[in-house]
């Protein structure tokens, strides 16, 4: 059913040829030339590593005579990305490029130009993305997921360097370590291999943090989510008690929330798509505050559940269709309530349920600077969406989903926002909180009718 996962091509890749040419009047001087020849020929080895195919053309060495006739060394050097390794089980779908030799590009922005890294694959280009599973995982689990990542690729586009793995800490997973390690995953802080094994991976879990292979986060950077299922794991027990079957909904949209992170950050490059006093580990930031970055992964769920639910395997199954057509309302003790709420399609209602925030007793009492970090926000979820939103609503849902994928890396984000709308963040936190309090209910386009995927050609994209 997957059929974005099978009969994969093999990535061919552009070789990057050195040529170096020295002039050698000497014995001394050749040895030299050698000296250097050999230690560069040594430090690219010992980067690479074991398991990575390097290959370094004949070097010819022209002896010089014992005479003052200058001779001519030639050295052509290439350095080649090994083959793409396929694996396809019950369990896995996986498709594991070759590890980037350190030398083939000076930078991460070049790499991922070469190999269109930011650049959106339709299911029949066979995007280079690795979906795991543990043993344990249900078959109807499966393929739901499958079904989910296989609409999304259609909608916005599959990017290389997508890793997900969902498991049960009690299995083994055998096949999921093995892709895994084939990954280059299994590497400590000090860069030495460790033992393949599943609980190596569950000591790691987050969505999305990513991995460097053999801890290299320059070239061979991935995004990764490593997730215990959500159908065990303890953190979401309150929420599947209430929601019972349909919490599953839920987790297709978060899915779909963490998938744009990753297409986000295939934009920003090496750029972390954040503000500068983010957490952790940041590489020169593009300034792109919470609410944005959020708020953006919001958005795109919500309308990418709208525009698929009737296609849902899961929906189909539970016979919910027509559930989430008109902008529907949810009912919280309905079945069919508990879809559309988890879903996010109740867009007018969640434009009400915020500006009943701003008139409220609570903490939000309108749009400030606070929501820019994660941790002082005060009007998250619901504000950081309906932001979006109107930033769309005064420019156009193409400039939101692509002109600023476009512009973000060169410019950063405050003189993006400032291109497209005129406004500094200040000026749009202003005519935002004015905006919703004038309008108690969204005026007409505020939310699209139409499929986004008709309004965004989100294959148009031309980042960096």
């Amino acid at each position: 059913m997957f059929e974005i996962l099978k009969n994969l091509k093999s990535f061919q890749f552009l070789l990057l040829i050195i040529f170096i040419s020295c002039t050698v009047p000497d014995d001394s001087s050749v040895q030299d030339t050698i000296t250097t020849i050999e230690s560069q020929e040594t430090s690219t080895t010992t980067t690479v590593g074991p398991s990575t195919t390097t290959t370094i053309a004949d070097t010819t060495t022209t002896e010089s005579q014992e005479t003052t006739t200058e001779s001519q060394e030639t050295m052509e050097t290439e350095l080649e990305i090994p083959e793409t390794i396929k694996i396809q089980s019950e369990h896995v779908n996986c498709t594991i490029p070759g590890f980037v030799p350190e030398g083939y590009k000076t930078n991460y922005f070049e790499l991922s130009t070469e190999l269109g890294n930011n650049k959106p694959k339709k299911n029949a280009e066979n995007p280079d993305i690795c979906i795991l599973f543990s043993e344990s995982i249900s078959s109807d689990f499966r393929v739901y997921h499958l079904d989910v990542m296989e609409k999304l690729f259609d909608y916005v586009g599959g990017y290389h360097r997508w890793v997900h793995i969902i498991y049960e800490p009690e299995d083994q997973a055998l096949e999921a370590v093995d892709a895994l390690d084939k990954f280059d995953f299994f590497y400590d802080n000090n860069h030495k291999k460790v033992e393949p094994t599943l609980q190596f991976v569950h000591d790691k879990r987050s969505c999305l943090s990513g991995f460097g292979r053999k801890m290299d986060r320059e070239l061979n950077h991935y995004s990764f989510c490593i997730q215990h299922t959500p159908q065990s794991e303890p953190y979401w027990e309150n929420d599947r008690n209430f929601y019972g079957e349909a919490f599953l909904v839920g987790h297709y949209n978060g899915m779909a929330h963490e998938y744009y992170h990753h297409v986000q950050r295939a934009h920003t490059f090496e750029r972390s798509p954040a503000m500068p006093n983010d957490c952790c580990g940041l590489t020169d930031p593009v300034d792109a505050p919470a609410w944005y970055i959020e708020g953006q992964a919001i958005v795109f769920p919500s309308l990418f559940m709208r525009d698929n639910f009737d296609k849902l395997q899961i929906v189909k199954d539970y016979e919910l269709q027509g559930a989430c057509v008109g902008d529907p309302e949810y009912k919280i003790d309905t079945f069919k309530g508990k879809f559309i709420k988890l879903a996010g399609c109740n867009l007018s209602q969640k434009y009400r349920f915020y500006r009943e925030e701003l008139n409220g007793d609570g903490q939000c009492r309108g749009f400030t600077n606070l929501e820019e970090y994660r941790d002082t926000a005060l009007c998250a979820n619901n504000g950081w969406e309906m932001i979006n939103f109107y930033i769309a609503y005064l420019t156009s849902f193409e400039t939101l989903f692509t002109r600023f994928h476009e512009d973000v890396y060169d410019l950063g984000f405050p003189d993006t926002l400032k291109k497209y709308t005129g406004q500094s963040f200040e000026e749009l936190y202003e005519s935002f909180n004015t905006f919703i309090l004038d309008n108690p209910t969204p005026p007409e386009g505020f939310f699209p009718t139409e499929p986004l995927n008709e309004l965004v050609d989100f294959w148009s994209i031309n980042s960096g």
